[in-house]
């Protein structure tokens, strides 16, 4: 052990640099802590900028000084790791410059599978990302990645957390050599936000992967033990008096379709055109306008069976509203779902139908107008975001099947959604921020406003931390009083280190409703939650790492202070040294669960007597050509006799770099569940409310393809089936203290649903922003009380039902104003004699 110190001591004496990188993966040694330090790099000038080509023989990068001695960030955390790295950076009036050099001595070794642009991260692919924060203020990052395929992965961080939706318009090009894989990277001033000053001192650090040798490294080092990874992060200087160009890019779009939906005999074709823009009002705040949207093309939701009392909520997968919106996302008080969603009367013309009517037509989805947000950071730290949009009438047609005349129902009439947002950076990556929404129907005569504030501060070490929300809700109804609710979440924890833990209060008032523009399930409730943490991020024997968590968590009624439940729940995940990952999860009720909401009449409960589950979930090494995982759980209440049990298994098989199909089956049984049937009132006029024993059954499976041609073009499908059922077993009366009392049958209460969706998508990026893309979507919902006992019978049963279909092709065109610009020049210009 002395020789070996004595070895690396010599080493350090004679290496440019603070160390020499180890030539051995798995390498143990460790440098002195000078080189743990947060690191610093220069950017250079240059009259001529680099061909970006993947070539690094330009004079530009002789000039620019050399970031190297990268450390492990895992899995042996501040070693050396296995190969040299080295970036370099320059700069001209038009964009930022890098150069990264990953050495490898087995070229053939590099993985380099092929996907989508934004999908670096869950191929088997090496890459190296250059994460950048003009602000320096260690909450708000950009992050660009380069697989050795060439394939681009751009994402944002904030407080909030990431946008992988975020797209910026860069330039990449990667080749492989006999001793390295080599990337130059284009980062236009356009697509990035930075404070105008003379002097730019960004935060920085680059991240290299080592697909094969499961490793991560990073220039500046990153201590695993810490959630706040931005602290350790180093600075890019060098960068001076730069006058950042005109922000103004038009995305214009021409689509068109052939529908075909059931109860209609002939296709449906139609054409959409729009335009998407995009305009730097000064260095910090942008603005996004989309002008008669087309989200047609958009993946089909996941529709499930819902029994219970809440709404499904569902991702948003239109770009424009998941992209750059990270601001929007503070107190959890912004659904973007809500602008554009189902009518707020949607059910109201089956309830208004006269004799010999039925709904001939009624809109799933409000027609947005246009929208538009403003959002950026100053070089004080100061972020503002504003949103708004506007949803046109909304009609639905009812038909009079003897007379044949048709009438109009309004179900939403114009309505405007607005949010408004101030995020002040404090020191030590903290910050605080206001924010507002408000949803205004002008013929209803009603909005809906929700302010909320929230803090986090942490202390210089970033080891401690406070997170303070405040929110409230408020509705005004012509000729109503005023609604009034709150929301409060207090917490305080230590965030880095073995040990770490949270403290959680978080207070719902029973009037508290954000729900015009926000989502939540449920108000009215206490929630108390300590969570301890016990992490290993050492490789130790067969085990590379290592998390347990032990969650307490303490519910009541807010308004009246009566107990919900008492959980107590313990979390383990481990790494082992074939990385595969094995999850086990435990939870236990012991006092039951006072279930306040499945009685759907306020004021009554049912009493859900004392229930554990337990869960196991097994992974294999994802970097191999077959990876599979499975998950195993039940659930069981001895007091009532329910048990619930569900497997899934989810294998994939990487066939190429180019093709891989992966199958996910989900099953579950939940046998004896009792829930809501339906209320109905006695002589007297008092609810009665009726519950059901039932066995439901659920089978999801989903088909995902993918064909990577080139990194610009690629053909995905996507294919679910989803059904389940709900067998009546027999029928009960809840009583006023929670529990269920007599017997009987309702006939035609099951259930059988089905829900079936393909996606097939091919996408071509002919040019940088721009794009076409060709989508066939087709979707089958079936809803009956008929049993079907067989799977196979029930798909085919679904197949032949009526089914919506739809053909699309839509071209998108990026045009940036110094491009437009640059060729208009040419033209004026005069030709020479």
């Amino acid at each position: 052990m002395r020789v070996m110190k004595i070895l690396a001591v010599m080493c350090l004496l004679v290496a440019p640099g603070w160390f020499v990188q180890a030539a051995v993966a798995g390498s143990d040694t460790r440098p002195d802590s000078a080189a743990l330090a947060r690191k610093k790099m220069d950017a250079v000038r240059v009259a001529i900028h680099p061909k970006i080509d993947g070539h690094p023989d330009e004079a530009a990068w002789k000039s620019a000084p050399v970031a190297g001695d990268f450390l492990e960030y895992a899995p042996r955390n501040g070693t050396l790791p296995a190969f040299r790295t080295e970036i370099r950076c320059v700069y001209d009036d038009m964009a930022v410059y890098f150069l990264a050099v990953m050495y490898d001595p087995h070229p053939d070794s590099i993985c380099r599978e092929l996907g989508r642009r934004d999908q670096v991260e869950s191929l088997n692919t090496d890459y190296i990302s250059f994460d950048l924060l003009p602000y320096n203020d260690g909450l708000n990052m950009y992050e660009f990645k380069v697989s050795p395929a060439n394939l681009q992965n751009d994402c944002k961080y904030s407080a909030a957390g990431n946008d992988i939706t975020w797209d910026a318009v860069w330039e990449t090009a990667s080749i492989i050599t006999d001793s390295a894989w080599i990337t130059e990277v284009k980062i236009p001033w356009s697509a990035l936000r930075f404070p105008r000053i003379e002097n730019q001192v960004w935060g920085i650090n680059f991240w290299r992967n080592i697909q094969r040798l499961h490793e991560y490294s990073t220039w500046s080092w990153v201590d695993n033990k810490s959630q706040d990874i931005f602290h350790y992060y180093g600075t890019l200087a060098g960068i001076r008096k730069i006058n950042p160009p005109v922000k103004l890019s038009l995305s214009p779009y021409v689509s068109g379709y052939a529908e075909k939906n059931p109860g209609v005999k002939n296709w449906s074709t139609f054409l959409r055109g729009g335009l998407d823009i995009r305009y730097g009002i000064n260095e910090s705040y942008t603005l996004d306008m989309m002008l008669i949207p087309d989200f047609g093309q958009v993946q089909s939701d996941d529709k499930v069976l819902n029994l219970t009392p809440f709404e499904i909520r569902y991702d948003e997968k239109r770009q424009f509203f998941s992209e750059g919106t990270e601001l929007f996302n503070k107190c959890e008080i912004f659904y973007t779902r809500r602008v554009g969603s189902i009518p707020r009367k949607f059910t109201m013309p089956y309830d208004s139908l006269r004799l010999n009517e039925k709904v001939a037509d009624n809109l799933v989805q409000t027609r947005i107008i246009n929208a538009t947000k403003i959002s950026g950071r100053n070089s004080k730290g100061l972020g503002i975001g504003f949103f708004n949009g506007m949803t046109t009438n909304t009609w639905a047609t009812v038909l009079d099947t003897v007379t044949g005349k048709s009438r109009r129902i309004m179900t939403q009439p114009f309505s405007n959604y607005n949010v408004l947002v101030v995020d002040q950076n404090l020191k030590n990556n903290s910050y605080l921020t206001l924010i507002n929404t408000n949803f205004w129907s002008p013929d209803d005569h009603y909005s809906a406003n929700v302010t909320g504030a929230e803090a986090s501060l942490r202390n210089r070490k970033s080891t401690f931390q406070f997170f303070g929300r405040l929110n409230l809700s408020q509705k005004y109804r012509q000729g109503n009083s005023p609604g009034l609710g709150h929301q409060y979440i207090v917490s305080v924890g230590k965030a880095s280190g073995r040990f770490q833990y949270q403290l959680i209060r978080q207070e719902t008032g029973a009037t508290y409703d954000p729900n015009d523009m926000g989502f939540l399930l449920y108000n009215n409730e206490d929630y108390n939650r300590l969570r301890l943490s016990w992490y290993e991020v050492d490789p130790r024997g067969k085990i590379i790492n290592s998390q347990t968590d032990l969650q307490m968590i303490y519910t009541t009624l807010n308004k009246l202070y009566k107990f919900k439940t008492l959980d107590f729940n313990l979390t383990n995940s481990i790494t082992f040294s074939q990385y595969c990952i094995n999850a086990m999860y435990a939870d236990i009720r012991p006092l039951g669960y006072n279930d306040y909401y499945e009685p759907r009449i306020w004021g009554r409960v049912y009493k859900m007597p004392l229930n554990y589950t337990f869960e196991w979930r097994f992974a294999t090494n994802d970097r191999k050509p077959f990876r599979y995982h499975h998950n195993f759980g039940f659930m069981n209440s001895p007091g009532n006799m329910n048990f619930r049990y569900y497997f899934g298994f989810t294998p994939r098989v990487r066939f190429s770099n180019r093709l891989s199909v992966t199958l996910d089956m989900q099953f579950s049984k939940d046998l004896n569940n009792f829930g809501w049937v339906t209320s109905q009132d006695d002589p007297t006029g008092n609810p009665t409310i009726i519950f059901g024993r039932r066995d439901l059954l659920t089978i999801a499976n989903v088909l995902s393809t993918r064909y990577i041609f080139t990194t610009k073009t690629s053909l995905t499908l996507r294919a679910r089936h989803y059904w389940s059922q709900a067998k009546y077993l027999s029928f009960c009366t809840l009583e006023r203290e929670g529990s269920l009392s007599g017997t009987g049958f309702i006939d035609g209460q099951n259930i059988n649903f089905n829900a079936f969706t393909i996606d097939l998508q091919f996408v071509w990026y002919f040019a940088p922003g721009s794009e076409m893309s060709i989508v066939w979507k087709n979707a089958i919902s079936t809803s009956g009380d008929d049993l079907v006992h067989n799977y196979f019978t029930d798909l085919g049963n679904t197949l032949s039902t009526a089914q919506s279909n739809s053909f699309s092709v839509k071209v998108l065109y990026y045009l940036d104003y110094l491009t437009i610009k640059k060729a208009f020049s040419k033209k004026q210009r005069p030709e020479s004699g």
